[in-house]
This record gives C-alpha cells, structure tokens and sequence, in this order.
C-alpha cells in the first residue's frame, strides 16, 4: 500500500471533495420530500429541510477544485492559472456560504462564475499545469469541459435539473480523473 505524502494531499484533496459533494447531494435527494432533480437544480435542495447541508456539497468542491492547485503547484504550473483555480474555488465556498433563497443573487452568480472558471481552467490545464499537464490531456481536459459546455446548451432542450446534472458530472469527473492519475505519478 502507497504511503501518503505531503504532496500527495493536492488530489487527496480533490478526490475527498469529489466525494464529499456527491454523499451529500445524493443524501439530500433521498431526504429532501418532494424534489425532483428532473426539474430542479441542485442548488433547490438547500432549500429542503436538510438544505444546510448543501453548505458542506458546496464546499467539498471547493476543496476539490483548490485541490488542483495544490497538486500542480510542484510541477511548473503557471501562476495566474493557479489564482485561476483559487478563485473558483472561494466561489464555490460562496455559494455554499451564501444558498438560494434571502441571498440567491449571490449564490446564482458565484455558482455560474465557479463554473465558467472551472470550464476556462479545464481547457487550459493541459497548456498551464506544467509537467501535471500529462494527468489531463487535451482530449480529457478538453472533451469534458465540452461536456459540461454542451449540457449547459442542453438546459434549454432537457430538463434543467438533467442538464445541471450533466455538467456537473463532467466538472466531478475531469477532478476524479485528474486526481487518480496524479496520485499514480507521485
């Protein structure tokens, strides 16, 4: 068995906050009466009578995301692309901090710029990770910021509440991929 080292904690940070996020929001869907995730964002679950709990979703992907950041830091990775990670994440956080309801407007916007980042940083990691840049190439990093472009698209088509759902699946994977191949080069 690996022993965990101190620059193993960037993507068992990101594999945690992966997890994290998904226990929780799977745990809310079964909780929360009523809701449909067909039609509604996942967002409307803090809304629930568990919806405090979206506080620890929100920010076990903003550990994810910073996770990124720490993983590449030894590995030549720009440092505006870093900030780039940084910043969604403390977006992320905020949207956890501040949920749907008195502080929506808040919440909507950090929630829409985390992603909108979260996308830019995917489909620059492979140029701005350094030597990481090998655990994502251009046709992972790539397709799946695609992915999550294309279900935002869909939003229109789908049901709102499957397309949300599709993107965050590809953000969710593309951190889960990065994070089992940079534990594996380390």
């Amino acid at each position: 068995m690996k022993q965990i080292t101190k620059r193993d904690w960037g993507p068992v940070a990101m594999i945690v906050g992966v997890a994290v996020f998904i226990v929780t929001v799977i745990a809310l869907h079964l909780l929360q009466s009523g809701y449909d995730p067909r039609h509604q964002l996942v967002s409307e679950l803090a809304l629930g009578k568990y919806g405090w709990a979206m506080f620890v979703a929100f920010s076990g992907l903003a550990v994810a995301v910073f996770g990124v950041q720490a993983a590449i830091a030894d590995h030549s990775a720009a440092w505006g692309y870093r900030v780039l990670l940084s910043i969604a994440a403390v977006l992320f956080l905020t949207a956890g901090v501040f949920p749907l309801g008195d502080t929506s407007t808040i919440h909507i916007g950090a929630i829409t710029l985390a992603f909108v980042l979260s996308v830019l940083a995917m489909y620059l990691f492979p140029s701005s990770a350094g030597g990481a840049s090998i655990a994502a190439p251009p046709i992972i990093s790539w397709t799946l910021a695609a992915g999550v472009a294309a279900s935002v698209a869909l939003g229109n088509v789908i049901p709102i509440g499957i397309a949300q759902r599709l993107a965050a699946a590809c953000l969710l994977l593309w951190l889960a991929i990065l994070s089992s191949r940079l534990l594996r080069r380390s």
